[in-house]
Order: structure tokens, then C-alpha cells, then sequence
């Protein structure tokens, strides 16, 4: 019970450590900027796909030199082959590659995955950035699903419906328990992430930011383009989905298209509307709750904590959490649409300081 108990935690911990970056980013671009990402899903999914496809091809790349192997494919890339999770079982229990190795193809896929994220950020949002938050809005949920579809229907860059499986975990390489040691990593890069976004809140940019939020032609007055300053934002904030989704895919050593439906994008959207918009305090509450509901309305979940239920309350357990997360956005609406955590004024150093220096006098 006790083992079961504390798996369970750390799958909460490891979703709500990617719900709370994907809320920071969603926050930073609607809540501070007023730009409606609907499209959301379309940049962790952008993430993950990079994460997955790059660790494997140079992954598979060294194995196979190592173990004198040839793989041939021809419709499919290598790793996806039944070859493929050979050498990569091969990678974590046979020394293969050395920790040191596998970290490095890790952080390397990382840190495209934030790459491809930014500029996929920049690409899909341009056509509509100069258009009214309905339109920029729509067009961002068509490319998230039109992205997925065609992701899902062919082979590249991942596998297609199979999806691509077993990339080895640098943790299980050095002999370390995988999970664990990934929600360890996971909410200290939450910290840095929830340092960053405070810190270019509260920036000059910040403030850049909620000028065209609260009214775009005065902004533009004061010198701001607005249509630069929301390419900037969504830069900014597709590449922290990137991040997410490669936690994400570290986690669970697979990626599939399937998993990136737009779904995920509004249970971002009910965490920051929730927990509070432009406030990030409120965008780590609201993911902490989230992934409470996806983590715990699971029968498995339940089963590992001693709760069995009927079998037909199991089978629409699944879907309750759309219920939920949709009587939870009209509630919010209703009666508390500033959310739990409203916003609050900027606190820019130089206006601290001054504060500070006119309250001594």
C-alpha cells in the first residue's frame, strides 16, 4: 500500500511539474499579453516529437556502431524498427553507452525540443498575428490539429499510430530509479522555469506585454508593435511547451501523436483560468489541481489505493474529468472570474525602490 501510495505521488508530482510550466507559458501569453493560444498542444506536442525523434536517431546512430549492427528501413525511419528497441533495451542493460553519453544526447534533445518549440511558436502564429485574438486563437487550434493528424498518418518523425517506444532513460542507464529521479529534475526545472517567467513579468517587457494586453493603440502610441511584442510571447511561450513535452516524453520514454489532442489544451487553459490570469502563483495552483483531477480519476489510481469501484462507474471515470474541468471554467466565470489568485500590480524594481525611498521620507 505504501509502494502504491508513493508511486502514485510521484506521477502527480511529474504531471504537475509539466502541467505548471504549460500553465506558465499560457499565462505569460494570455494572461500578461491577451494572446488567446488555443494551440497550445500543438508546441509540446512540437517538443516531444523533436525530444523523441532526436534522442533516438543519435541514440540508435552509436548503438548500432557499437554493437555491429546494420538496420535497413525503408518506408520508416531506423528507430523505428523492432531492431531499434532491441538496441535501445541493449543501451540500458548491457553499458552499451555510458550515462555520461545518454545525458548528453538528453540535454541535446532538450534543448532542440525549446528550439523547435520557439520558432514553430513564431511560424504557426504569424499568418494571424495581426488579426483580432478570435482569429489568432482559431487558427492556432487548426494547426495543432491539422500538425497532429499528419503526424499520426506517417511514419515520420515518429512512428506514426505505433508511435515511437523504449528511448532509454539516462537515470535507468546510471541505475538510479527512473521515476523518481525524474520528478526530482522535473520540479527543479519547474523552479527555473516559474524564476524566468516571474522574472520577465515583472520585466520592462512584462509591462510591454500588458500595455497591448489593456489597450493595443495606446501601446502603439508609446512606441510598442504590438504584432512584435505577441511573437515575442508566443517564442517565449512555445518554447517552455517544448520543455513540457520533453519532460513529458522523458518520463514516459514514448511519444505518440495520440496523446496530443486538444484536450490538453484546455485543461492549461481551466488551470490559469483557475488558479488566477496573469498571476503565476495562480498558474501553479491551478496545474496543481489539474493534475490532481488527471492523476486520481483514474481506476488504476483508485485501485492501488484500495477503492474498487463498479464497473461501469470505472468505464465513465475517464471522462469525467471533461465534466469536471468544464463545470470548473463556468463556475470560475460565474463567481470568481479573476480566478482564486487575482492579479496583482507589477512589482518592477526600480518602482519597488522608489517606493521604498519615498516611504523613508
Amino acid at each position: 500500500m505504501v509502494e502504491a501510495v508513493s508511486g502514485i505521488l510521484v506521477q502527480y508530482l511529474i504531471l504537475f511539474a509539466a502541467y505548471a510550466i504549460m500553465s506558465l507559458s499560457f499565462n505569460m501569453e494570455y494572461g500578461f499579453g491577451g494572446i488567446p493560444n488555443f494551440g497550445k498542444v500543438l508546441f509540446v506536442g512540437l517538443g516531444a516529437y523533436t525530444f523523441g525523434a532526436l534522442a533516438a536517431w543519435i541514440t540508435l546512430g552509436i548503438g548500432t556502431s557499437r554493437l555491429g549492427l546494420e538496420i535497413v528501413a525503408e518506408d520508416e525511419p531506423a528507430y523505428c524498427t523492432g531492431t531499434a528497441k532491441y538496441v535501445f533495451s541493449q543501451i540500458v542493460e548491457g553499458g552499451v553507452m555510458t550515462p555520461l553519453e545518454i545525458t548528453g544526447i538528453t540535454l541535446l534533445a532538450v534543448v532542440a525540443a525549446i528550439a523547435v518549440g520557439a520558432v514553430g511558436g513564431v511560424v504557426a502564429s504569424y499568418p494571424a498575428v495581426r488579426l483580432r485574438g478570435d482569429f489568432l486563437a482559431i487558427t492556432l487550434l487548426a494547426m495543432g490539429e491539422i500538425v497532429r493528424l499528419i503526424v499520426y498518418n506517417s511514419p515520420w518523425p515518429v512512428c506514426a499510430f505505433d508511435g515511437l517506444s523504449g528511448i532509454p532513460s539516462p537515470f535507468s542507464v546510471m541505475g538510479l530509479e527512473h521515476n523518481i529521479s525524474v520528478a526530482v529534475v522535473s520540479l527543479a526545472t519547474l523552479a527555473a522555469v516559474y524564476i524566468f517567467v516571474s522574472r520577465a513579468t515583472n520585466s520592462p517587457w512584462g509591462r510591454a506585454l500588458k500595455a497591448v494586453r489593456d489597450n493595443e493603440i495606446a501601446a502603439m502610441v508609446y512606441g510598442y508593435n504590438p504584432a512584435r511584442i505577441r511573437l515575442q510571447a508566443l517564442a517565449v511561450g512555445s518554447g517552455l511547451a517544448g520543455l513540457a513535452g520533453a519532460l513529458l516524453v522523458i518520463y514516459s520514454g514514448n511519444v505518440n501523436a495520440i496523446s496530443f489532442k486538444p484536450d490538453k489544451t484546455f485543461e492549461v487553459i481551466a488551470a490559469v483560468m483557475l488558479g488566477g490570469s496573469a498571476n503565476n502563483l495562480g498558474a501553479l495552483l491551478g496545474a496543481a489541481i489539474v493534475a490532481g483531477l488527471l492523476v486520481f480519476l483514474n481506476v488504476s489510481s483508485l485501485r492501488a489505493l484500495g477503492i474498487d469501484l463498479p464497473a461501469s462507474v470505472g468505464q465513465a471515470l475517464p471522462y469525467m474529468k471533461f465534466t469536471i474541468i468544464g463545470l470548473t471554467i463556468i463556475l470560475v466565470l460565474l463567481y470568481r472570474p479573476q480566478g482564486v489568485l487575482p492579479e496583482k500590480p507589477l512589482k518592477t524594481p526600480l518602482i519597488e525602490w522608489l517606493k521604498r525611498k519615498l516611504g523613508r521620507k
